[in-house]
C-alpha cells in the first residue's frame, strides 16, 4: 500500500470540496441549533427536517464529486500518473468520501438525536446516573443515527466506486432512499415486536448495541467488498 499517495489522493478530493463542505456544515449547525436552542416543536421539526437535508444532500454531492467527477473535472489524468493501483484509489476514494460525509455528518446527526421522540435531553435530566453515564448514552445514540445512515452511504458509495457510473449510482440511491425506505417505513411498524424494540432502543436496553454493532458490522463488509473488488482490477481502464 502506497500511503503516502494514498494521502495526497485524499487532501486532493477534500481540497476540491472544501468550500461545498463549508457550507453543508455551516446548515448542519443551524440544524442543530433549531433542535437544541430554539426547540419547541417548530424547532425539532425544522431542525430534523434540514438535518436529514443535510446528510441527503452531502450523500449526492460527494457520489458526484470526489467519487464520479474525475473525468468532468480532468482530474483523472493525474490520478492514473500516479504510481497507484486500482484498489489503492479505491482506499483513497473511501477515506475522502467517509471523511467528507462525516465532517457535517455528525453535527447533523447531533440535531437529530435532540430531536428525537424519545426527548433523550428530558430523561437525562431527569435521572440521576453519573456525567460518564449520560455521555456513553448521547455516544451510542449518535452511533445509531449515523450508523444506520453510515450503512445506507457505504452501500451507494460501492456502486458508485465499482461502476463509475452516474446512471447507476442516482438509481441506487434514489431506489434505496425512496422505494426501500417507503416500503420499509410501511411494513416495520406492522410487524409484531417492532414497537417493543423501539421502546428498548429509546431505553438503552441491549437493543441499542446489537443494532450499532449490526450496523457497523454491515459498514465493515461493505468496505471490505469495494476494496477487495477494486484489488483484482489491472488497470484503470
Amino acid at each position: 500500500m502506497n500511503a503516502r499517495t494514498v494521502l495526497r489522493l485524499v487532501r486532493k478530493d477534500c481540497s476540491l470540496m472544501r468550500a461545498p463542505l463549508v457550507a453543508w456544515v455551516l446548515v448542519a449547525l443551524a440544524s442543530l441549533a433549531l433542535t437544541a436552542l430554539v426547540g419547541g416543536r417548530f424547532g425539532r421539526t425544522a431542525g430534523s427536517t434540514l438535518a436529514l437535508n443535510v446528510l441527503i444532500g452531502v450523500s449526492f454531492h460527494v457520489m458526484l464529486g470526489p467519487v464520479l467527477g474525475e473525468r468532468e473535472r480532468r482530474t483523472l489524468a493525474f490520478v492514473v500518473s500516479l504510481p497507484v493501483t486500482p484498489g489503492e484509489v479505491a482506499v483513497a476514494k473511501l477515506t475522502s468520501a467517509f471523511t467528507l460525509f462525516l465532517l457535517p455528518g455528525v453535527t447533523a446527526a447531533t440535531a437529530l438525536v435532540w430531536a428525537t421522540p424519545f426527548d433523550i435531553p428530558a430523561r437525562m435530566a431527569a435521572s440521576h446516573d453519573p456525567l460518564w453515564v449520560h455521555a456513553l448514552g448521547m455516544l451510542a445514540y449518535h452511533a445509531l443515527v449515523l450508523g444506520g445512515w453510515l450503512l445506507f452511504f457505504s452501500v451507494v458509495l460501492a456502486v458508485a466506486i465499482v461502476t463509475e457510473s452516474v446512471g447507476w449510482t442516482i438509481g441506487t440511491l434514489v431506489g434505496l432512499m425512496f422505494v426501500m425506505g417507503n416500503i420499509v417505513l410501511q411494513l416495520l411498524p406492522a410487524l409484531p415486536g417492532f414497537g417493543a424494540y423501539l421502546r428498548a432502543l429509546g431505553k438503552g436496553e441491549p437493543a441499542l448495541p446489537v443494532t450499532i454493532a449490526c450496523e457497523a458490522a454491515g459498514v465493515a463488509a461493505v468496505v471490505w467488498l469495494i476494496v477487495a473488488l477494486q484489488k483484482r482490477k489491472t488497470s484503470f481502464v
